[in-house]
């Protein structure tokens, strides 16, 4: 018999075993990040003059969007000088960002990886230079490694 075996044994005979079983992993699940409150960030993203081999020229950033997988996500969106369009067409989103209003979106990715967008609106002179990038990982490399960098920070 393996340790499986006994395990599941062990949750047959005994019912407490069980409830004990299952508060501890309420517990250690529950104790890493709470569940009122939403995890947030903000930052500003600027696409690289420079760029090293396998990367996109005009497509990559200094700083991309990490978002975790089959998770609903709320995304915020606004400007800070002109009309913008936030829009990444593999995910299926474009959304207006307005100076002085606050525009929200909901996604939910469904596989890992890197998804490319850029600024869809004719904003200025620099429209061009304007783009999105969305790297898209596991719940829990997101919320181990991720957000741990994020709060050491």
């Amino acid at each position: 018999m393996d340790a499986k075996d006994e395990l599941k044994a062990k949750l047959k005979q005994d019912p407490t075993f069980r409830a004990e079983l299952k508060e501890r992993i309420k517990s250690a699940l529950g104790a890493r990040i709470p569940a009122t409150q939403p995890v947030q960030y903000n930052f500003d993203s600027y696409m690289l003059t420079e760029v090293q081999p396998g990367q996109l020229r005009n497509l990559e950033v200094d700083e991309r969007l990490v978002l975790p997988t089959n998770t609903l996500v709320r995304v915020l969106v606004t400007a800070g000088d002109v009309l913008h369009s936030w829009a990444v067409p593999s995910l299926g989103i474009k959304i207006d960002a307005i100076p002085g209003r606050l525009n929200q979106v909901w996604l939910s990715i469904n596989r890992e990886g890197v998804f490319y967008g850029q600024c869809s609106e004719l904003c200025g002179a620099n429209h061009s230079f304007m783009p999105i990038v969305v790297e898209a990982i596991s719940p829990r490399q997101f919320l181990t490694s991720y957000m741990k960098k994020l709060i050491d920070a």
